[in-house]
C-alpha cells in the first residue's frame, strides 16, 4: 500500500509538467497561423503586417499566413468561420463581432501618446450656407443630405449615427432627404466639396490633412462638430490558442516598441489613426463600454450596429 502512495504523489507532481510539456508541443508544429485583417481604400495592409508575421514565426515556431478580407463585414463572417487566428480589427468591426462573439477576445490595442492630439476623431461638415447650427440641421433634416464613408467605418459611420442619434436624428434614412456613402475619407470630402452632398462625416485625420494642404478648402464648408478622441481597434486572438501560447502572443505585442520598435511602425503605417499611437496596451473587451456615450448622452449603440449585421 505504501508503495502505490509513493507512486500516486510521484504523479501528482509530474502532472503538471506533462500538461506543460503538451502545451508547449502545441505551438511546435507546421499548422499555419492565420493573421488576418482587412482592406481599405487600396491598402489590404498584408505588407504592413508581414515584419509581424516573421515575429509570430520565431516565437510560435509556426509558419503564419496573412490574410486581408476585402471589407470589414467579411472579415467578421470569416472570424465566426474560424477562419482566423490572429485579427486586427477597427473599433467598428469589434463592437459588431462582440454583438453574438463566441469565437475570439480582445488582448491588446495601440495605446495613443498622452499628449496627442487631434489623433482619431470625427469631424461633421456642412456645405456653406446650408445651415446655421446643430438646432437647425435637426430641424431641416429631411431638406437635407447627408454622406457617411462606409458602413464598415469607425469614424465615418458610426461614430457620427452615434452623435445624430444624441441630437434626435435616431434614424437617418427616414429622417434625411437622402444618405449615400462616399466610399473612402478623402472622396467623401471631395464629394462635400464639389456640391454632392449637404452634409458629410469623415475622419478627423483626413479633413485636417486635406485643409492643411489646401487652406483655401476651408472657404468651401463649415465645420458642425468635432468628436472626442476614438478608442483604438483591438488586437484578437482566437480562443481555441492554449493560455500559453495567449500569453507569448500577448507579450510579443505589448513589448513590441522596447523589443522591435521596426514591426510596430510598420503596423501604425497600415492605419492613419495609428500615426500618434506609441505602444500596444493590454485590454479586456470592457476598454469599449463607455464608448456608447457620444455627445454626453446615451445612445442607442446595439441598435445602429444591427443595421449593419450582414444576415
Amino acid at each position: 500500500m505504501k508503495r502505490y502512495h509513493i507512486i500516486i504523489n510521484k504523479l501528482l507532481v509530474l502532472l503538471p509538467i506533462l500538461f506543460l510539456f503538451f502545451q508547449v508541443g502545441c505551438t511546435d508544429n507546421d499548422e499555419p497561423l492565420r493573421l488576418a485583417t482587412y482592406t481599405y481604400s487600396t491598402n489590404n495592409r498584408i505588407n504592413n503586417l508581414t515584419p509581424l508575421s516573421k515575429e509570430l514565426e520565431k516565437v510560435l515556431k509556426r509558419p503564419v499566413h496573412i490574410q486581408s478580407y476585402p471589407d470589414v463585414a467579411s472579415f467578421i463572417d470569416g472570424i465566426k468561420s474560424n477562419e482566423v487566428d490572429i485579427g486586427l480589427i477597427n473599433t467598428l468591426g469589434y463592437l459588431l463581432l462582440s454583438l453574438d462573439n463566441t469565437t475570439m477576445e480582445p488582448i491588446a490595442t495601440l495605446k495613443v501618446k498622452d499628449e496627442a492630439i487631434d489623433n482619431y476623431k470625427t469631424v461633421l461638415l456642412a456645405k456653406n450656407d446650408i445651415i446655421e447650427d446643430l438646432d437647425a440641421l435637426k430641424a431641416n433634416a429631411n431638406k437635407l443630405t447627408m454622406m457617411f464613408v462606409a458602413e464598415g467605418s469607425t469614424s465615418g459611420n458610426l461614430v457620427p449615427r452615434l452623435f445624430l442619434s444624441s441630437l434626435g436624428i435616431t434614424s437617418p434614412e427616414n429622417q434625411f432627404k437622402a444618405v449615400t456613402y462616399g466610399g473612402d475619407h478623402t472622396a467623401t470630402f471631395k464629394k462635400l466639396i464639389e456640391g454632392e452632398t449637404d452634409i458629410c462625416a469623415i475622419g478627423s485625420n483626413e479633413y485636417f490633412k486635406q485643409t492643411h494642404a489646401d487652406s483655401t478648402l476651408l472657404n468651401s464648408h463649415k465645420l458642425m462638430w468635432t468628436s472626442e478622441e476614438i478608442p483604438l481597434g483591438p488586437v484578437l486572438l482566437n480562443n481555441s490558442f492554449t493560455d500559453l501560447e495567449k500569453e507569448t502572443i500577448t507579450n510579443l505585442f505589448l513589448n513590441l516598441d522596447v523589443n522591435n520598435s521596426a514591426v510596430l511602425e510598420a503596423i501604425k503605417e497600415g492605419w492613419s489613426e495609428a500615426k500618434q499611437a506609441e505602444k500596444f496596451h493590454s485590454i479586456l473587451g470592457s476598454y469599449y463600454d463607455d464608448f456608447r456615450m457620444i455627445n454626453g448622452n446615451k445612445t442607442e449603440l446595439n441598435d445602429i450596429l444591427e443595421l449593419f449585421q450582414k444576415d
